[in-house]
């Protein structure tokens, strides 16, 4: 199973990252708590129907403290499991421009809550084997470099092609 640990900070571009993984053959997976990880690895590998590109969204939602985030992927080094992480980062101005989950929730400001959530998801920016910063990424652009990275096949450009061709007849 190839596994992929998806994280990154909130409207980071996380959402773009798992739609492009799943059009690239990744069986997804959003919001998963952190405690649940090793439990989810488990299952994919069950049956007969065994997941072979299993990508996996762990954010704010379901990891509340960097212990937690730490227990989880101890369990996964424990038992063996491979797995990569791509961590999707941006600038705090960039980030800014809209409200933060743990501002609503929690009543913080979204300085606060951005500081917050950095600490939280750091475990999984120090293991990650791909960072992307998509502050200058437009969404597309970050779509092409996912696709990029990941797609067994060469890449966004042979993801899909579509090929357009106009002729008219003068009668």
């Amino acid at each position: 199973m190839n596994l992929l640990i998806v994280s990154g900070l909130s409207g980071a571009g996380k959402s773009v990252a798992m739609n492009a993984l799943e059009d690239i053959g990744f069986f997804c997976i959003d919001n998963i708590p952190a405690a649940l990880l090793p439990s989810i690895t488990a299952f994919s590998k069950a049956g007969d129907n065994q997941l072979k590109r299993v990508a996996l969204c762990m954010d704010i939602r379901g990891c509340r403290t960097p212990e937690e985030i730490e227990e989880a992927l101890s369990q996964l080094d424990a038992q063996g499991i491979e797995y990569e992480i791509l961590f999707l980062d941006a600038p705090d101005d960039v980030l800014m421009r809209r409200r933060h989950p743990m501002s609503i929730s929690d009543g913080l400001s979204t300085r606060e809550a951005f500081r917050r959530e950095r600490g939280i998801l750091q475990p999984l920016k120090d293991r990650a084997d791909y960072t992307i910063n998509t502050g200058l990424l437009s969404t597309s652009q970050n779509k092409e470099r996912i696709c990029d990275l990941f797609n067994q096949n060469g890449g966004a450009k042979s993801a899909m092609r579509l090929t357009v061709m106009s002729f008219g007849f003068k009668f």
